[in-house]
């Protein structure tokens, strides 16, 4: 899993590999949010919890957008919109720049799917509805991990940026966002090491009746992320992870993507999260330094 620079690389098993990629400070919540209509509001996106959503009057185009204004330039690479609602024929863009017309930009990302394809051909069967294209199918879009990720491809200063939706035809009526995350973004040099561990963890608590019947209070599950960086260069052990650590506790937000390259699984590896633990920084030899992270899923 080690790869030795920040770009891509093609691994032996086929598809591209990038090294892990932590965003932050979610820069939201300084920000201001306008634009489009709403019938719960949109100031909800700068809201923790993540039940408290924002949600359009209806789907029209004019209705589904917002601009977000950070006052001044801020460096951004990442943009994402978790638990959303949106159909597998939805649409989403992201527009940044230094005017509020968006008349001139300094990044499109032009319209991206908002569920991209997430089986390789052949894993689905013929009767699926989802055979051909691979998403998510409709039966499992309610309960599946939704967030909308856009990842630049390199950090653009920018003081607005605009998010247009596309998905007139959702059969709620209306579209629906849980929290809102734009920051900058960092990858280490060398990859994580081999022995990353990705997982569901659940809270469901389990009783049974004295006649051994099993009774559950199921929680959903969460992802939990667990790696270590061995190769951190002093640079990055000091100013990245040091600062991350001081700034983000163990209850300030970051976003992980496991493997930014990986497009098939983008939405299954890459969460809204906080480090549950502060591990300390240590020495393997001059020069270079190791840390362990441990990132759970926000729910």
């Amino acid at each position: 899993m080690r790869a030795p620079t920040h770009t891509s690389q093609h691994s032996r098993y086929g598809g591209d590999v990038a090294n892990v990629l932590l965003a932050f400070p979610n820069l939201t919540d300084s920000s201001t949010l306008s634009g489009g209509g709403w019938q719960a509001p949109l100031t909800n996106l700068q809201d923790r919890r993540l039940a408290r959503v924002a949600r359009t009057t209806d789907c029209a185009a004019g209705n589904t957008q917002f601009t977000v204004d950070f006052g001044k330039d801020r460096k951004l690479q990442v943009v994402s919109l978790v638990s959303h609602n949106m159909s597998t024929q939805g649409q989403w863009r992201v527009l940044m720049g230094d005017d509020p017309t968006f008349a001139t930009t300094k990044y499109d990302s032009g319209w991206m799917p908002a569920w991209s394809v997430v089986y390789p051909f052949g894993t689905l069967e013929w009767e699926d509805d989802n055979w051909w294209d691979g998403t998510v199918s409709q039966d499992d879009r309610a309960g599946y991990p939704g967030i909308l990720l856009n990842l630049l491809p390199a950090i653009a200063l920018a003081r607005y940026v605009q998010v247009q939706f596309s998905d007139t035809l959702n059969p709620a009526g209306y579209l629906q966002f849980g929290r809102l995350f734009m920051s900058p973004g960092w990858q280490p040099a060398h990859n994580m090491s081999y022995g990353a561990s990705m997982g569901w963890e659940a809270d469901t608590r389990v009783a049974r009746s004295l006649g051994g019947t099993p009774y559950f209070d199921r929680k959903a599950p969460r992802r939990v992320d667990k790696f270590t960086l061995e190769l951190l260069n002093d640079a990055e052990a000091k100013a990245q992870v040091f600062e991350m650590q001081r700034k983000l506790g163990v209850d300030g937000e970051l976003l992980v993507a496991w493997n930014p390259a990986d497009s098939l699984n983008l939405i299954r590896q890459s969460f809204l999260g906080r480090m549950r633990a502060l591990n300390p920084i240590t020495t393997v030899i001059q020069g270079f330094n190791s840390n362990a992270f441990e990132i759970e899923e926000t729910s």
